[in-house]
């Protein structure tokens, strides 16, 4: 399933993600961290675990490298951009690497070996390949305005030849 070749060009990123996990450890944080960087080898984000320090159920490493990135890139699109980390990434931060077009994704450690050491995740990949949604009441309501906001975004987009 995973390509174990070595990537030599990225010791120095992959020990970043060791050294942030590491520090992020000994401060009393979770060992997931993320590293992104660019064609070059560059690293343009970073990212630790902070969804307990920022209550924030949405920052989780990947995630928050992700952000980081993608504001000192001025993008929201990372195509070219290769993501590592020290664990296997949740099934939401899957889709946020999918979103932001990460073209490629190394883990020092997997889903498997992050729950042998105490941090089960594994049940996340299932919301996504069930019908877990249908379990949330969703109502949709016609309000006369409701979509107003998407229309005015549309005129305002093809008015400045967006």
């Amino acid at each position: 399933m995973y390509n174990t070749d070595p990537i030599a060009s990225l010791a120095q990123p992959i020990e970043r993600v060791i050294e942030l996990a590491i520090s992020h450890v000994t401060a009393g944080g979770l060992p997931f961290s993320a590293v992104i960087v660019n064609k070059l080898g560059q690293i343009i984000g970073e990212g630790v675990n902070q969804v307990t320090s920022l209550f924030d159920c949405t920052a989780h490493a990947e995630i928050q490298a992700i952000r980081n990135a993608s504001k000192n890139e001025k993008s929201v699109l990372l195509e070219g951009a290769t993501l590592i980390a020290s664990g296997e990434p949740c099934a939401m931060c899957y889709m946020v690497m999918l979103i932001a077009k990460v073209n490629r994704l190394v883990i020092l450690s997997d889903r498997y070996e992050a729950k042998a050491l105490g941090f089960d995740y594994l049940w996340t990949y299932e919301l996504f390949n069930s019908n877990s949604l249908s379990q949330m009441t969703v109502t949709k309501l016609n309000v006369a305005r409701g979509n107003l906001p998407f229309k005015v975004c549309k005129a305002r987009m093809e008015s400045s030849g967006l």
